[in-house]
């Protein structure tokens, strides 16, 4: 829009332009035509500032240059409009080199340099300051092939005025040109006697010559600063600044002695500022850091105490001090002055007595000392802390769970277990960290086995410790496979291993039947973190097999009452749910594990029939029917069932002889029957009738007589001597005592009975008849004549 106007306005500039030549050539000279033409050629001039301006906004250079240079053939007529040109000229060379066209830059700057020159005079300072940019564009533009144009540009403005940018730039440029140090010290002398100059100019200036290793130059620089500037505010700014410097160049020595310097006159009348004293503190721990990532603890133990140095008494609450004076008993227990760590982190304590870190120093100086008492005093303060709201350490990058792992290994490496021991507890505790926690529960399992390998297995708790620890390996297992699938097979291989652990221990505990329940419980939770295959499935149903098992033995010990009902229970529950396992794994194995399964129902028959006994559970009849149901099931197992029918409390004696009848009629199904435990059965079913030898136990007896009966006919299938004569003899006594009993009271019916029977038995006997024969047939003889005596027989009547 304004190139459309200002085209319109030169047209409009040329018309008058041309009118006013005409009028002259046809009246000839006089002034008022001058008058207008000079006035038409001022607008000319306007008219052309305007458009290179317009120009340059539009990136039209060479046309904004062409219309400076026409404005510039017409200043002759106009010199008060050079301050004008000049000036624009200037702008013009700022926005180019603003937009890094710096050639461009370089000729209008020289431009207005000359027109200010010229007679039209826009003041030294400008001038000046037009040089400098110049200077400035001439370094950008190449500053190698360029250097001396720029270094005469910015000597040029010094002359014209001396200022600190002017100066600063020649001392760069001088630099840059490389030149012996004696050419450079007089700009830095102009710089120092100038009354402009400023701090950070200065500090500016330093940081040139220290980039180009002018050392020498640097030092005596610095020490003129420091005497120019030392009433200054800013000083601190100063001895930072040459400090870092020095630091730079290596040159320690200097720098050292430069910290004693101003560390002396901090403490004699010229304190530091609270900014500068931090910034001199993050300065001296850096060195120290370093130094001691090298293993060079002198050195950093000496950084420590330049920081130290600048601490009052009124710091004494300070938690950077505190932390300062942990890294300096770091740093004396290093070089083996454990005297004077521990003086470092008693001070560390005065600071901030809620440090967990000093606990940890005081924990590593106890180890060093030998001394587990002072070690696992100190531990114990640590983790109380690491657990407290009130820890200082909030925000180190060395979590507090971390520096607890670190004196679990640190303990574990000086073979000091018991304060291993409360680190690892502590982690398995308190981290979040999973994997850590379940690393601090594989170490305390080892550390307890081994302990418990020198020493009679299980003393001092040491099983249920590993069970404790084993269960919370489980719960963190559960938790990490529910929360993070990507470390499915991370949880695996950590289930197997505490599976390995527990199997194990659960072997050993056959005395502790309350241990090795809880460990084959954990194996079988453990298990379903594994794969879950046949296999798995199959050792689970054993895991839990077992459980149920010593839950029984565990019954079987214990004396507490609501223990034993407990465990009775508790074994039921397993019983349960095995039993659903073993059906699922004939239903999805279609016969693999059929025998397996097979002896595992028989068992499970078993426990839960003890179980339910000494419960005194009406459900032991189901138990038995399913006995009973059950193929392939043995006589023998009847006669434990029986067996176990009888023990106290139970003492059950009708389902005990229920249940011999059942192990009785097993056996005679076979084809083969075995006649030896025939007789013992049909001895225990006797022995259960007529235990007590009463005469009133009509019912017993009855019972027996029964039992008589399948005892002569299976004497009489059974060939020749094939019942054992003994058994023969046992019966027979029995029967003779009971008619005895009957012949003694005067019931000579009943006595006869019994006796008679005892007499049939009689003719069985081989080895062992001679010896009770005649006996037995004089009596038996008493016994008829008696029972053929009317008298008698009328008292027996009524």
């Amino acid at each position: 829009m304004a190139s459309k106007v200002l085209d319109k306005t030169e047209k409009a500039i040329e018309k008058l332009q041309k009118n006013v030549l005409d009028k002259k050539i046809q009246r000839g000279e006089s002034d008022s035509l001058d008058q207008q033409k000079l006035e038409n050629e001022k607008d000319m001039f306007t008219l052309l500032c305007y458009k290179a301006e317009m120009n340059i906004a539009l990136s039209k250079i060479a046309e904004a240059l062409e219309n400076m240079m026409m404005a510039k053939e017409l200043l002759s007529k106009f010199p008060q409009e050079g301050v004008f040109l000049s000036m624009l000229c200037y702008n013009a060379g700022v926005e180019l080199y603003q937009n890094k066209q710096y050639k461009q830059a370089i000729v209008w700057l020289r431009e207005s340099y000359e027109i200010s020159k010229h007679g039209h005079s826009v003041g030294p300072k400008n001038q000046a300051r037009t040089l400098r940019l110049l200077a400035n564009v001439y370094l950008e533009d190449n500053s190698h092939e360029n250097l001396q144009n720029a270094l005469n540009a910015v000597s040029l403005a010094n002359t014209e005025n001396r200022h600190p940018a002017g100066l600063f730039l020649k001392l760069k440029i001088l630099l840059l040109q490389n030149v012996p140090d004696t050419v450079i010290k007089p700009a830095c002398e102009d710089l120092l006697n100038l009354k402009e100059l400023t701090v950070d100019l200065s500090l500016h200036a330093l940081q040139v010559m220290s980039e180009n290793k002018r050392m020498e130059l640097v030092t005596w620089f610095i020490e003129g600063l420091l005497k120019k500037f030392e009433h200054t505010k800013d000083i601190g700014k100063l001895l930072i600044t040459n400090t870092e410097v020095l630091l730079q160049s290596g040159m320690i020595g200097q720098v050292k002695q430069f910290i004693e310097y101003f560390i002396t006159a901090h403490h004699t009348g010229h304190p530091l500022e609270i900014s500068v004293k931090k910034r001199f503190h993050v300065i001296f721990w850096e060195q120290a850091a370093s130094a001691y990532e090298a293993e060079d603890f002198e050195e950093a133990l000496q950084w420590y105490n330049y920081s130290l140095s600048l601490y009052t008494q009124s710091d004494s609450g300070d938690q950077n001090l505190a932390k300062l004076h942990r890294n300096r008993a770091n740093c004396y227990m290093s070089v083996k002055d454990n005297g004077k760590a521990k003086e470092a982190i008693e001070d560390s304590l005065k600071c901030d007595p809620l440090c967990a870190h000093s606990q940890f120093i005081l924990f590593k100086l106890a180890l060093i000392e030998d001394n587990n008492k002072k070690a696992c005093e100190a531990l114990k303060k640590l983790c109380e802390l690491a657990v407290s709201d009130n820890v200082s350490e909030t925000g180190d990058n060395l979590s507090l769970c971390g520096l607890v792992a670190l004196t679990a290994q640190q303990a574990l490496e000086m073979d000091k277990t018991e304060a291993a021991c409360i680190a690892l507890e502590h982690l398995s505790i308190t981290s979040s960290d999973v994997d850590q926690v379940i690393t601090a529960l594989r170490c305390l399992i080892r550390i307890k086995l081994t302990v418990s390998s020198g020493s009679s297995f299980g003393e001092k708790n040491g099983i249920d410790e590993i069970i404790k620890y084993v269960r919370t390996g489980y719960n963190k297992l559960l938790q990490l496979q529910d929360l993070d699938t990507s470390k499915k097979q991370y949880v695996q291989n950590e289930a197997d291993w505490f599976i390995k652990i527990a199997w194990n221990l659960a072997l050993q505990c056959d005395e502790n039947p309350y241990q090795m329940k809880d460990l084959y419980c954990l194996c079988s939770q453990l298990l379903l973190l594994t794969v879950q295959d046949d296999s798995s499935q199959s050792r689970q149903m054993t895991c839990i097999l077992m459980a149920s098992a010593a839950c029984l033995q565990y019954a079987r010990q214990t004396n507490e009452q609501n223990e034993k009902k407990c465990a009775l229970e508790e074994c039921i529950d397993h019983v349960t749910s095995c039993r659903e396992m073993c059906d699922k794994m004939r239903e999805f194995s279609i016969g693999a594990y059929e025998l397996r399964c097979k002896q595992t129902d028989t068992l499970l028959i078993l426990y839960e029939f003890e179980a339910r006994m000494h419960l005194n559970d009406p459900g032991v009849e189901k138990v038995i029917e399913r006995a009973i149901t059950m193929s392939g099931l043995d006589p023998k197992t009847f006669e434990i069932l029986a067996a176990v029918a009888l023990e106290p409390p139970s003492h059950n004696k009708n389902i005990s002889v229920r249940l011999l009848k059942i192990a009785i009629r097993k056996h005679l199904q076979n084809q083969q029957p075995d006649i030896l435990k025939c007789s013992k059965l049909f001895h225990s079913l006797v022995q259960l009738c007529l235990g007590n030898g009463s005469a009133q136990d009509i019912i017993g007896q009855q019972e027996a007589w029964n039992y008589y009966t399948e005892i002569f006919d299976l004497i009489g299938k059974a060939p020749k001597g094939e019942y054992p004569e003994m058994e023969i003899v046992w019966l027979m006594t029995k029967a003779w005592n009971c008619g005895i009993q009957y012949f003694s009271g005067n019931k000579y019916t009943e006595a006869e009975k019994w006796c008679g029977l005892s007499m049939r038995m009689l003719k069985y006997l081989d080895a062992f008849k001679n010896n009770y024969e005649d006996h037995m047939s004089t009596v038996y003889t008493d016994i008829l004549v008696k029972l053929e005596t009317p008298k008698d027989r009328l008292s027996l009547e009524n």
